[in-house]
């Protein structure tokens, strides 16, 4: 749910083109992201849940450092800011993906 609310957020940042905003938003995903991983065992034995936290976990690193090239716009040409835009949304997006794989897994585990 918290990283839902932070990648909206940052979603919403880039909608306005606020890029000042894309590395407090990453810094709170990538917080969420740390948190979520950690319910779950250094090296899960199921390739289940393994793929999917590989994937929350890099692309969260991912999206930090495409969010601090964003920074600072004015010496950027807007291709470039509009590439960088287009990462961090890409990143956001295989985030949602792979928590969302997370949460199935999880409460599919727990019903059983």
């Amino acid at each position: 749910e918290q990283i839902t609310k932070n990648i909206q957020e940052l979603l919403r940042a880039a909608q306005e083109s606020k890029h000042e905003s894309y590395v407090p938003c990453s810094e709170r995903i990538h917080l969420a992201v740390t948190e979520m991983a950690a319910l779950f065992p250094k090296k899960p034995p199921s390739e289940l849940v393994r793929t999917p936290l590989r994937l929350l976990t890099s692309s969260a690193f991912r999206l930090h450092s495409e969010c601090a090239k964003a920074l600072p716009p004015e010496s950027c040409s807007t291709a470039d800011v509009q590439l960088v835009t287009q990462q961090v949304i890409q990143c956001a997006y295989d985030i949602a993906k792979a928590a969302k794989q997370l949460v199935t897994i999880t409460t599919k585990e727990n019903a059983n």
